[in-house]
């Protein structure tokens, strides 16, 4: 016991916490580069498109009667000629009136009832493989998928239609939360999908570099859908991000376009936000463990920044980074405990390490937050004192995804809905 607890083993454990803490700086660095092109770089803008083309709505929702409504009648709303738009929607598995009340605002509507397969991605391979075999004569190019809390502005379908003709196969389009002034838990939760927006999206579309998608509001052409099948990423919890890794990885760009504007809900109680992001981080883990190697074999074979940042995306650093922060404090206080050096040493150490491992980052969260509430000013009706207050708790907000992706990591997670209110 005595030979473990050396001087040259302390020594070790302090140069690994060096490699780990350099790691995520160089990990995390590009989000830092994202908030300064997003603000210094001037948006992409798209040529006005010379066809207007063929597209569905594919719409996923488990009890969702309280929301659907509002949903479709904003697609019916929307400036792009109506008959060139339909509207599907699966009733998955659900036992309140969402089928009904989708039939009754003019959607096809599919009730799938199969309760063996759970998830949103065996939704939409249902709902993918039924539009390709029965209504192929539509002549559909592209399918926007969305879920059944959105909400899309009027000019939704005519902006991503830009993006679209100018021959682009998956495009997402910019999130706002809808109900932000609802508590801190949606104002912070609605700050993450601007800042995913306004800042990650925003930046990397200035540069060129390709992008993921996040569960709703994007495009994908139907030429993609055929020649996969359908929606053959059912491997995580998380279609979506699957769905981006393995884009990335043949080479494709997902595009980002900033004038198409939705709305979604954020969770309200505590329960459904540690579920919804428990999810997130389990199925996030299941892309790394089941699709990293092929991503991380494309990079080597050859190199991009949007390989790189979907790489980043993926790879569980902040679990990994906070398993080692108790292991080192374990280590760290076993050999104070063993060798007679005085615990002072350890705890200057430790102090070093908490400093850049965790006062550093909440440092730059905080840069981002302040640098975020002027950018989405502009997408929030919210007073401007919520607006504030929001900012203030968001870098914590963001830090509570540390504990959870560690708890993903061995806990078994199933997708579960998250209560949405009533429309108004």
């Amino acid at each position: 016991m005595m030979l473990l607890f050396t001087v040259p083993f302390y020594k070790v454990l302090f140069q690994i916490t060096q490699v780990v803490v350099t790691i995520l700086t160089v990990a995390y660095f590009n989000q830092v580069f994202h908030i300064a092109t997003s603000l210094l770089l001037p948006k992409k803008r798209w040529k006005d498109a010379q066809n207007n083309h063929r597209y569905a709505f594919v719409i996923c929702a488990k009890d969702e009667e309280a929301v659907i409504g509002e949903l479709l009648d904003s697609i019916k709303a929307q400036d792009y000629p109506r008959e060139k738009i339909s509207v599907f929607v699966v009733a998955d598995n659900c036992t309140d009136a969402t089928a009904a009340v989708a039939a009754e605002k003019g959607a096809i509507v599919f009730e799938r009832t199969d309760t063996t397969l759970k998830g949103k991605g065996y939704a939409l391979d249902y709902a993918f493989k039924k539009i390709i075999s029965e209504y192929g004569h539509l002549g559909i190019e592209g399918f926007f998928i969305f879920d059944a809390d959105n909400v899309a502005s009027k000019d939704f379908v005519t902006q991503m239609n830009k993006v679209f003709d100018s021959g682009e196969d998956v495009i997402t389009g910019f999130r706002c939360p809808k109900n932000f002034s609802d508590n801190w838990l949606a104002g912070t939760s609605g700050y993450m999908f601007l800042r995913e927006s306004r800042q990650i999206h925003f930046g990397r579309s200035t540069l060129g570099i390709g992008t993921f998608v996040s569960g709703t509001g994007f495009l994908v052409s139907a030429r993609r859908i055929r020649e996969a099948g359908g929606w053959p990423w059912t491997s995580a919890l998380i279609e979506d991000i699957e769905f981006s890794s393995v884009e990335c990885a043949r080479g494709g760009k997902i595009k980002f376009c900033p004038e198409a504007i939705f709305y979604d809900d954020q969770p309200v109680r505590f329960r459904d936000f540690w579920r919804q992001r428990l999810r997130w981080a389990r199925g996030n883990h299941q892309v790394f463990f089941y699709r990293g190697a092929i991503l991380y074999r494309s990079f080597l074979k050859k190199p991009s920044l949007t390989k790189w940042g979907m790489m980043m995306h993926i790879t569980p650093l902040p679990a990994f980074s906070f398993i080692w922060f108790l292991l080192y404090t374990v280590l760290g206080l076993a050999w104070a405990t063993f060798h007679p050096m005085p615990y002072e040493v350890f705890w200057s150490e430790f102090l070093s390490y908490c400093i850049s491992n965790w006062v550093y980052p909440l440092i730059a969260l905080y840069f981002c937050a302040l640098v975020l509430l002027f950018q989405c000013m502009p997408y929030l009706d919210a007073p401007k004192w919520k607006q504030f207050l929001y900012t203030l708790l968001f870098p914590f907000s963001m830090y509570l995804f540390v504990p959870i992706t560690v708890v993903a990591l061995f806990k078994k997670v199933e997708w579960k809905p998250i209560q949405h209110k009533q429309s108004t």
